[in-house]
Formats: structure tokens, C-alpha cells, sequence
């Protein structure tokens, strides 16, 4: 098997890796980078006749699944269930316009076959609800991919018994996020969970800026809501995901009775077909018995500052905080820093950081070594030279570069 790392090698977030062999040629994952929007163009696989056999992805998040819609037809592109719904339903919110392109389901542990290649996808811990990790064989030889992961999630405890299964590899090839956050505390969903109910006690109101398709952390907060007698609101696209999930151990409109819905105005402006599709089923969840006694906790996006302004005039805005459960670096963003900014006119003068990675912290690699892998190549890093004082046999590759197992 020949490997090439075509776009991803230095830098995080918008990853791209080639595998092939004489007979096959795959990509794993096809994404956007974090701070563009530009389309990449690959000869076989987003333009000309097609080359390459498969695309595989290992999870929603857009600078690992958000290109899709432009790979060549022909290509089967293959996405766990879970992950291609939420991956719809984002563009379905965001950008309605953007084809649905057709996609093929995969199950964990059930190995697929491209010609000489055999794919196994095993599930993984991470902040993308489903993700998983690749096992690639080809005549008697392994790769593993291990996309994003990390193990103090609700599904860490799968992690070593996963890395047990697989076993040794010939080359792996890993992420290596939190290389460059040295300072970066990584505390369990549990742990946050629990400073999360600490704080609830101090507020009546709670109001919490995350990603909606962060599922763990949802049920973190959720649980801490509940410990501190509040009704749990989430927005319109954060209940379609969790409902669409159909998971009822997470927090969802449909399954829990103190869990309600906020309708956000800038969705009254769409079309029937939207209502109708994702308005209509979650509107009587929509009720004043969320508010009561002023005690709950409400899940918001950068969009709904004339929501919480609605709020504050009908007096439920009364000893309020704002929870922001996000990488440290968004807050640079000018949507996050306006909305920060704008919220305190409306009685919310608190704000308090609150959150954990969703990437494996420098002991989760660490773990990685019982792969006994016989290379290691890292990606989505700033900071390849650092996995070398972590991992065994860590060889530095540059994109485009391509080397044989």
C-alpha cells in the first residue's frame, strides 16, 4: 500500500489522506479547512474521469465531511448513517440550497471491500457524535487511520478496548491537535458535567453557546440542569439533531418531559417547506412551561440576540449567565465577539468558559504505542515535531509526500 497525505500533514482541520495499492485508490475524509471556504480541486476525484474507488469519512464535522457535495458523482462516498443525517440537517439549516449528495451507510466492525482493500470501521470517542476510525488491510498489511479521538467522553471507555482489538499495525496515522495547547486542561464529560452543576446553582438562567452536533456535551449540561431544577430549552436545529438522533438515553423534546423547544425568529422567515419539514413537528414543544419560576437553561446560537432581547423585555431574564462551551479560538471570531458583547445589554454580564476537548490529550496518545506501530505519521497538527516525544517510530511527512508500507 502506497500513502499520501494530500492535505493535512501541518496544519488542523481540513485533512486529506490517499491509499492505494495497484489495484485501488481511496480517500479518507474530505473537508473544509477551518479558516476558508475555497473548494479543493483533485485530478480523479473532483474533476476529469474518476480515479479513485471510494471516499470514506469518519465523522460531521465540515472540515472532515463538508466537501462531499463536490466529489464526482461515480464515487461511492461512504458516511456512518448518524453522521450523514446530521451532516444534512446542518446544511438544510445553513445553506438549503446545497445539494444532498448520496452517500452509502457503513456499520462498525463490518469490513467493506474495495477491490484489494478491506476497510473495517471501529467507533471512536469524540466530540462528532458516531465518529469512527479506520482499519485498512491489504495483503497481510495494516494501516490505521484514527481520525479525531479522544477518551474522556461518554465513550472513552471503548478506546483501549478498541486499540486492544486492532492490534499491532504497520503504519498509523493519527491526529495530534492538542500538541500545540500545552496549557489546555482536559477534564472528562463527567467532570464538566459536575462543575456544570456547581455554577447552575449560582444562576436562575442559564444560557449556553455550543455546537449542537457536541452530543456529550448537551447531555453534560442537561444533567446539571436537572440537578438544579431547571427546564432544559434547546433551539430548533439542536432538537432536530438530537431528535433525528433517535437515541433516548439524549436529551430530546420527544422522549424527556422537562426538555422543550425554542423556536428562533430568524426561522419564521422560512419556507413552507422548512415548516412544514422542521418547524410543525417540534412547535408543541414550544410553551411557556419551559419558563417557569424564571428556572431554566436555554441552549443559543450568535443568531438569536433579538430572542434573548424578547426575553429580558418579558422580565425572565433575572440572575443570568452565559455558558461558552467552545475551542478558546472561535472567541476570535467578530459573530462570537458581537454576540458576547450584545448579550450584556440584555442582563447577561456573566460569562463563564466551560469546556473540554474533543481531541485526544497527550497521555490519550500516549496509548496509541501498544499499536506497536512500525510508523507513525502524524496529521491535523500544528505541531507534528512533538508527537516524536510521545510516540515510538514517528516519521515527519510532508503533504503531497508519499511513502510505501
Amino acid at each position: 500500500m502506497k500513502v499520501k497525505i494530500i492535505k493535512g500533514s501541518h496544519q488542523i482541520g481540513g485533512c486529506i489522506t490517499e491509499i492505494k495499492t495497484e489495484k485501488a485508490k481511496i480517500i479518507i475524509d474530505f473537508g473544509k479547512d477551518l479558516d476558508e471556504e475555497k473548494n479543493v480541486e483533485i485530478k480523479g476525484l473532483t474533476k476529469g474521469p474518476p480515479t479513485y474507488d471510494a471516499v470514506f469519512i469518519t465523522h460531521s464535522h465540515k472540515d472532515h465531511i463538508g466537501l462531499i457535495d463536490t466529489i464526482l458523482e461515480s464515487i461511492p462516498i461512504y458516511v456512518e448513517p448518524v453522521s450523514e443525517k446530521i451532516n444534512h440537517l446542518l446544511n438544510e439549516f445553513t445553506n438549503p440550497q446545497k445539494i444532498k449528495k448520496q452517500t452509502l451507510p457503513f456499520n462498525y466492525k463490518e469490513s467493506i471491500k474495495i477491490k484489494d482493500l478491506t476497510i473495517t470501521p471501529y467507533l471512536v470517542d469524540h466530540s462528532s457524535y458516531n465518529a469512527s476510525m479506520f482499519l485498512i488491510e491489504s495483503k497481510g498489511k495494516k494501516i490505521l487511520h484514527t481520525g479525531d479521538f479522544r477518551n474522556h467522553g461518554k465513550k472513552g471507555p471503548l478506546f483501549l478496548k478498541t486499540i486492544k482489538e486492532i492490534g499491532a499495525v504497520d503504519l498509523m496515522i493519527t491526529e495530534g491537535t492538542t500538541l500545540g495547547r500545552k496549557s489546555e486542561k482536559v477534564m472528562t464529560e463527567d467532570e464538566l458535567s459536575h462543575k456544570a452543576t456547581e455554577i447552575f446553582k449560582k444562576y436562575d438562567q442559564i444560557f449556553i453557546l455550543q455546537a449542537s452536533t457536541n452530543i456529550d456535551r448537551i447531555t453534560s449540561f442537561y444533567k446539571a440542569s436537572l440537578k438544579t431544577g431547571k427546564n432544559f430549552i434547546e433551539d430548533l436545529f439542536t432538537a432536530t439533531v438530537t431528535t433525528n438522533i433517535k437515541n433516548k438515553k439524549i436529551p430530546n423534546p420527544n422522549a424527556f418531559k422537562n426538555v422543550y423547544v425554542w423556536l428562533p425568529t430568524k426561522y419564521l422567515h422560512k419556507d413552507h417547506q422548512f415548516k412544514e419539514t422542521y418547524l410543525r413537528p417540534l412547535k408543541k414543544y414550544c410553551n411557556k412551561r419551559a419558563y417557569e419560576k424564571n428556572k431554566y437553561t436555554l441552549m443559543v446560537k450568535t443568531s438569536m440576540i433579538e430572542d434573548i432581547k424578547k426575553l429580558y423585555e418579558k422580565n425572565r431574564i433575572t440572575n443570568a449567565c452565559l455558558i461558552y462551551s467552545m475551542w478558546g479560538g472561535y472567541e476570535e471570531k467578530e459573530e462570537i465577539k458581537n454576540f458576547i458583547k450584545g448579550i450584556k445589554k440584555y442582563g447577561i454580564h456573566d460569562k463563564i468558559d466551560l469546556h473540554t476537548s474533543g481531541h485526544a490529550s497527550r497521555k490519550t496518545i500516549e496509548i496509541l504505542n501498544k499499536l506497536k506501530a512500525k510508523k507513525i505519521i502524524p496529521i491535523h497538527t500544528t505541531n507534528a515535531q512533538e508527537l516524536k516525544a510521545i510516540l515510538n517510530n514517528v516519521y515527519l511527512i510532508k503533504d503531497e509526500e508519499e511513502i510505501e508500507v
